[in-house]
């Protein structure tokens, strides 16, 4: 199988799938096999692939890119096999995904969505994202400090809200949620700050945002805004938006105490391995791929979900009720984050992947 050449092709919209593609391509490369990660971009990289002479295209994205996934690989003749994760819902190209042999998705949820839409099940195997245990770990103290010093605001004889000194608030121990996407609605903050808004009083807490900078993130966040202002709990919510570095992202999953998210939808959940890796504890929900990256009572814990109109909720009530469990137990905190890393790594490290890729592609 060394002898072999794949080729990642990544789908232009969705940096995440960027990373779902070099992850593996680590795996690969510990493994010996030769590969290269190309992406999308408005003109089809057409020339360098054919310059690479791939043994195998692997079309890294969502459904919606299949034509420049899937189509225009075929087309220049090159063997495919998809690697694609679904949304809600599938609209298109089932026929298309019906005449392959068969194709790649990233979790069991993500395949029964494909089924429902009307995809053979036996056209559909499931190969889990891989992630850098490498790269997602736990950060040296003083490089954690340094980070504090960064993003906390205070300034001496002047009263500024507490959620903004984030280093007083680590000497303080109080814990500290965070939720990272490109809008943090879709990853359940909307249901999280209602279910925080349930807590004692007396009970201490921070809730971190960080969303990607665009119209509909910003006004997402502006109605997550007016349930904090409404549940009187904004001053302990603090934003983050901007185009930030990996190495930024990690350090904030390292500040925080809890990684929490319940997405509405969600084809895998990468930072809900990610911070496993750094020795968080997660909360989320089950009735999406999220239940599949968190063993209960392992790294995480899992709140009920309500089925709506628009697709799986976080039980509110339910929700409040673990992150009540979680944030009262420093010891709980401390037990589920240690077995975290390593049940991770048993099952997303990166050459786990690519090994198991390399027998379906056998």
């Amino acid at each position: 199988m060394t002898d072999i050449k794949i080729l990642l092709l990544v789908a232009k919209d969705g940096y995440s799938f960027v990373n779902q593609a070099k992850a593996l391509s680590i795996g690969l490369s510990k493994l010996g096999v030769k590969n290269m990660v190309i992406r999308v971009t408005e003109k089809y990289p057409k020339d360098k692939i054919l310059a690479y002479k791939p043994s195998v295209v692997m079309g890294v994205g969502s459904w919606h890119s299949y034509p420049e996934l899937v189509k225009f690989p075929q087309q220049l003749g090159f063997r495919v096999l998809p690697w694609l994760v679904s949304d809600d819902r599938v609209d298109n190209f089932v026929e298309e995904l019906n005449d392959l042999n068969f194709f790649l998705t990233t979790s069991n949820y993500c395949r029964k969505v494909f089924i429902r839409a009307g995809v053979k099940k036996e056209k559909i195997k499931v190969l889990y994202e891989a992630v850098d245990i490498d790269f997602w770990k736990e950060i040296p103290s003083d490089n954690l400090d340094n980070f504090l010093d960064l993003i906390s605001i205070w300034e001496e004889r002047i009263k500024i809200p507490l959620n903004y000194d984030l280093k007083k608030i680590k000497q303080k121990r109080i814990p500290i949620l965070f939720t990272t996407g490109g809008d943090a609605t879709s990853k359940g903050a909307q249901e999280i700050l209602k279910a925080l808004s349930l807590l004692d009083k007396k009970i201490p807490w921070i809730y971190i945002i960080k969303t990607w900078p665009s119209p509909g993130s910003f006004r997402k966040s502006a109605e997550e805004l007016q349930i904090a202002i409404k549940e009187d709990v904004w001053e302990k919510v603090r934003y983050f938006s901007g185009e930030f570095s990996r190495e930024f992202i990690r350090n904030l999953m390292n500040v925080c105490d809890i990684y929490v998210a319940c997405s509405r939808s969600e084809g895998f959940g990468l930072p809900l391995v990610e911070a496993q890796l750094c020795g968080k504890p997660v909360v989320t929900m089950k009735g999406t791929s999220t239940s599949e990256v968190v063993e209960e009572g392992v790294g995480g814990l899992l709140c009920q979900s309500v089925i709506t109109k628009e697709g799986p909720r976080a039980n509110v009530e339910d929700l409040s009720k673990v992150l009540k469990k979680v944030l009262a137990s420093e010891e709980l905190r401390k037990t589920m984050g240690s077995k975290a890393r390593q049940w991770a790594i048993n099952k997303f490290a990166p050459e786990k992947i690519a090994s198991e890729l390399l027998d379906y592609i056998k």
